[in-house]
């Protein structure tokens, strides 16, 4: 089976971390759009609509979890990762409900965020949380 996912959005505060998961996806083929905030991600999503995002939860303004329901009202099909360094099992569970298909604590590698977006287009369900 191919892989589905060709395109994604990362929404990451962290200029390395992002330029760096931004740079490893790319050796995949991977379309890939960066934006720090939720607000210029949201903006990005008039433009370019990938089949995936990873959101960051720490945001500066809108934080990922009140960024979750604005993505879905965009697209709500489009699968979501959140990841976070301060996470809780009370919002991993806030992130779920609200429409995240994984929540991920930081720090994480880029081939492990290159696997979840693998996983996310399988045909299994995939809405789980993970550490």
């Amino acid at each position: 089976m191919g892989r589905s996912v060709q395109s994604v959005l990362i929404i990451e505060d962290e200029p390395i971390l992002a330029k760096n998961i931004g740079t490893y996806l790319r050796r995949y083929a991977y379309e890939v759009r960066i934006a720090s905030s939720a607000e210029a991600g949201l903006s990005e999503l008039e433009a370019f609509k990938p089949d995936a995002i990873l959101l960051d939860f720490n945001l500066p303004g809108m934080n990922g979890l009140e960024a979750l329901p604005k993505i879905r009202a965009i697209d709500r099909h489009i699968k979501i990762i959140m990841m976070t360094a301060y996470g809780s099992n009370e919002l991993a569970v806030d992130a779920m409900q609200g429409g995240a298909c994984l929540f991920v604590r930081k720090p994480i590698s880029v081939a492990k965020v290159k696997q979840l977006l693998e996983e996310v287009t399988l045909d299994e369900p995939a809405d789980q949380a993970r550490s």
